[in-house]
């Protein structure tokens, strides 16, 4: 399978369970842009159960990727990429 197949796959995978199908930084505030507020919220609260169901498998992530307060930005990137690799894993 080419790499294509499996990032549209991916993306396809992403819009059924209701994240936004973003794989860079950019791409995803662009994707959160044109949503209404309503949907947005939904989206992120999507990916927020997503993550929390990888830190559950994961206990290290745990340590690693969680804070107290506000995540900052490279916390929030790592978040993305955990969740996108692992759709691309079940793939």
């Amino acid at each position: 399978m080419g790499s294509i197949s499996k990032k549209t796959k991916a993306k396809v995978k992403m819009i059924e369970m209701g994240i936004v199908p973003a794989f860079t930084g950019r791409e995803l505030k662009e994707m959160l842009e044109s949503l209404s507020p309503e949907e947005r919220r939904f989206a992120k609260r999507k990916f927020r159960k997503r993550w929390r169901k990888l830190v559950n498998k994961d206990f290290t992530l745990k340590d690693i990727l969680m804070s107290n307060g506000d995540p900052d930005i490279n916390t929030l990137r790592a978040r993305s990429c955990m969740v996108v690799s692992d759709i691309l894993r079940d793939i």
